[in-house]
């Protein structure tokens, strides 16, 4: 069986047949570094990270040339959790090809996990004139300017991603999420349902469709979506907060309380889940209560004032509001309280 057929096997996903066809090969030839990387590539695959670095490590030691070789590596030393490793595999890749769209794509990505947007979209710029129609490229930078909170030019990146890719659950997910933050809620439902529909498990994209849904006060719907992003596990903070603003938008400020509570408990530095807590506290009368979440929230706040600012501005409403509640009761009553 030559190593071709091999490799068709291996494309239409017949991965028992297409090992023993690579070991059939490395057995009659073993120097064979095409064969020692498809066999490392099939090993990851199949859930094996160890023994397909070791194959493909087989494979460079063979061919060092091969720039995609270097490249699987970085794959399989991300997926073990070496970061370290996988950027270097990366970086090797890239002396050994310039053009390798690959490359520069995933140390973009890297770039933005590690909050450089300017390194970020350095790299996908350049590797895009190699291929300025890549995929992952143009999710890229559409990561980047959504981050910068610039979603016009977000939605044009990933709009054509999505165009040259639409079978990418990630890419559709994350052109709803820039739909969304446009304010084009029904065309952020449309991308956010294909993504779903692509990887049910994406729980960034049903919490985006929830909150398209809200928005266009489809507000039973949007309470599926939340409910079932809170039974997953997943994006428990936006579940929670997200079940929130469902019960206050019904009107059941007491019910929006708890979950705004539970979403707080996850992440009390929340300024958005404090000032929607507090509001309903005041609804029901419990002024003491809104400050008491406003002034936990300010705790754990960084000290950057425009943050700060809505939570300090409001708890200064409550305290100004406790206190004339307080003239209008007298002192006697004040004091009973």
């Amino acid at each position: 069986m030559t190593l071709d057929h091999a490799l068709e096997l291996h494309r239409n996903g017949q991965l028992a047949a297409a090992e023993q066809a690579y070991r059939d090969t490395l057995a009659a030839t073993p120097d064979d570094a095409a064969a020692l990387h498809l066999l490392g590539v099939l090993r990851l695959q199949r859930g094996d990270p160890e023994s397909a670095e070791t194959y493909i490590r087989q494979a460079i030691e063979r061919a060092p040339e091969e720039a995609q070789f270097v490249l699987s590596l970085g794959g399989v030393q991300m997926h073990r959790g070496d970061e370290a490793g996988a950027r270097a595999s990366f970086e090797a890749a890239l002396a050994l090809d310039p053009n390798s769209t690959e490359a520069h794509a995933v140390l973009g990505h890297l770039a933005m996990q590690d909050g450089d947007e300017t390194d970020a979209e350095k790299r996908f710029r350049v590797g895009r004139r190699a291929d300025e129609d890549d995929p992952l490229l143009l999710l890229g930078l559409g990561n980047v300017y959504l981050t910068r909170g610039d979603a016009a030019r977000a939605v044009k990146f990933l709009s054509r991603a999505a165009e040259l890719k639409p079978e990418d659950a990630l890419i559709q997910a994350t052109l709803g999420h820039a739909l969304f933050a446009q304010g084009t809620y029904g065309f952020a439902e449309r991308a956010l349902r294909n993504a779903l529909a692509l990887n049910a498990e994406l729980g960034m994209a049903r919490l985006f469709l929830a909150r398209s849904l809200l928005r266009q006060d489809r507000v039973e719907e949007a309470r599926e979506q939340f409910s079932a992003l809170a039974g997953s596990g997943k994006q428990p903070f936006g579940a929670y907060l997200g079940l929130g603003d469902v019960a206050n938008k019904l009107g059941h400020a007491a019910r929006a309380i708890k979950f705004y509570r539970r979403a707080l408990a996850i992440d009390p530095a929340q300024g958005g889940a404090a000032l929607a807590c507090a509001s309903c506290l005041a609804q029901v009368g419990d002024v003491v209560g809104a400050e008491n979440v406003l002034a936990e929230t300010l705790a754990h706040m960084p000290a950057v004032a425009e943050m700060r600012a809505p939570l300090e501005d409001a708890a200064q409403r409550m305290a100004a509001r406790r206190a004339s509640q307080s003239a209008t009761r007298g002192p006697h009553q004040a004091g009973g309280a």
